[in-house]
Formats: structure tokens, C-alpha cells, sequence
């Protein structure tokens, strides 16, 4: 079982260098609630709710911004599967981004674009699955570093092995530091194309011990043809990292699993 934090972080910086998005529609009227979100890719300011807008400007990955209302519009694969567009100002300027590059911790209440009730809120990622972000990236935060025998501490204060698979179990609040040999006792493998962020990347089971063995959290395809993916994970010689690798190129790279948990 996941142990939840009370203070929920925010995933920004687990960010790829994928294609900015955008919008189509004219500037609506003010919202009736905002929330804050963070940029987890470059993102184009667009004049309205679809890539086809004008572009208007450019927001850096990692950005924290308020939301003032959102609506629907064109759907986008990014980080996230949306077809939600947010109204931001940034920099002067003000104009739309699309919610697949934007996680939002809690858009309750966040209101309808021209006014009204609130909007449908966009569902984004499980709350399971945000949460193993967001122990994950306190870890990259850190950049904690990698060490086999060392250990340190995740959010809720349970201290965990320095590894791959440690920085795994801290993430998803197992009991314990799995090893990527034991790590099937909680997940089973799925195919490629059903990765979603959270799930994790790695070869696991017997013969993956020690340094024949890696693991990553996955954080989101950065191309159409699911072959670049941006990942967050605990990393020899870098230790906590967010970082991008290509599908098959390694020996470990070729294989998805979800937590029996999800």
C-alpha cells in the first residue's frame, strides 16, 4: 500500500524535450477559481485552445503558474492524455496551455473558462500515481547519491537503499528496499504501449541482481511512435536524476511494469 502525504509536491521536474503544445479559441472572460500547476515540458503560450493558435510565447519547463480557468479543446498526448487548456499569464502574456504538460495537484473548483460552475475537472494521473512521482522526485530534488549499501531517508521519514530498485520502493512506499530481483512480488510486466507515467522500466526477476540489474519510473513518451521517454530514477554516477533514454537501446530498457497495486 502507497503511504500518502498530507502536502502533495508538484512533479515538474521530471520534464522531456518533447514538441511544445498549444490552443485555438478567443481569450475567455475571468474564472471563477485558480490553482496552481507546474510545466513538465516547454510549453507555447497559444491564443486559444488548440495547436493550430497563434503562438504567442514560450514558458520554460518547470514553471509554476496559476491557472485561471480551463476548458475543453483539441486532445493532446503529452505527459498527460488532456484535452483540457488552461488560461495562464506568464510574462506578460496571456493565453492558453494545454493540461498534458501540466500537473495539477488539485484543480477542485477550478472554474469554467467565460464563467459559470465550475469545469469538469480533468482527471490527469490517479492519485496513486501522482504520489510516486512525487516521492520519486523528492529524491531527484536531492540528487541523492547512488550507492548499493547506502541509505537515506524518503518523504514520510523510512529510510531506504540508494539504488535503482531502493529509490523504486521508496517511491511506491513499499515496506522494505526490493532489490530488482524481489521487485515482482509487486509488479507485473505490461506491454510498452500501455505504459503510463508511474509505471516503472527495467529488467527484474532472477539474473537482474546487483549491477546486472536497472529500474525506472516512468514519466511520459516524448514522440508519436513511443520510442523517446523521459524517466526519473536513481542512476550510478548521477545519482537522482530526470533524464531521457530511447526504448531498446539498453539491456534494461526493454520491459514495462505496473504495481499490483494500481
Amino acid at each position: 500500500m502507497i503511504i500518502r502525504n498530507t502536502a502533495r509536491r508538484l512533479a515538474g521536474g521530471a520534464a522531456a524535450t518533447a514538441v511544445a503544445v498549444a490552443g485555438m479559441a478567443v481569450l475567455a472572460q475571468p474564472a471563477l477559481a485558480a490553482a496552481p500547476g507546474t510545466t513538465t515540458d516547454q510549453l507555447t503560450i497559444r491564443s486559444g485552445t488548440s495547436t493550430g493558435s497563434d503562438a504567442l510565447g514560450t514558458i520554460p519547463a518547470g514553471t509554476t503558474l496559476d491557472l485561471e480557468c480551463q476548458t475543453a479543446g483539441e486532445a493532446v498526448q503529452g505527459t498527460y492524455a488532456s484535452e483540457y487548456w488552461a488560461k495562464v499569464s506568464y510574462d506578460g502574456v496571456d493565453g492558453y496551455v494545454s493540461r498534458a504538460y501540466v500537473t495539477v495537484p488539485d484543480a477542485a473548483g477550478l472554474g469554467e473558462c467565460g464563467g459559470g460552475d465550475p469545469a469538469p475537472e480533468d482527471p490527469g494521473l490517479s492519485a496513486d500515481r501522482q504520489e510516486v512521482l512525487d516521492r520519486g522526485q523528492t529524491w531527484v530534488d536531492r540528487n541523492v547519491p547512488y550507492s548499493m549499501e547506502a541509505y537515506t531517508n524518503g518523504p514520510d521519514g523510512r529510510q531506504y537503499r540508494t539504488d535503482c530498485s531502493g529509490f523504486v520502493s521508496m517511491a511506491y512506499g513499499l515496506d522494505t528496499s526490493y532489490s530488482t530481483v524481489t521487485l515482482t512480488e509487486h509488479f507485473t510486466e505490461i506491454p510498452k504501449d500501455d505504459l503510463q507515467p508511474g509505471d516503472i522500466i527495467g529488467n527484474l526477476g532472477p539474473g537482474s541482481g546487483g549491477a546486472a540489474g536497472h529500474v525506472v519510473i516512468f514519466t511520459g513518451w516524448t514522440d508519436d511512435s513511443k520510442t523517446s521517454f523521459t524517466v526519473i530514477e536513481q542512476a550510478g554516477g548521477v545519482g537522482g536524476v530526470a533524464r531521457t533514454h530511447t526504448w531498446g537501446t539498453d539491456f534494461w530498457n526493454q520491459n514495462a511494469y505496473r504495481y499490483n497495486g494500481f
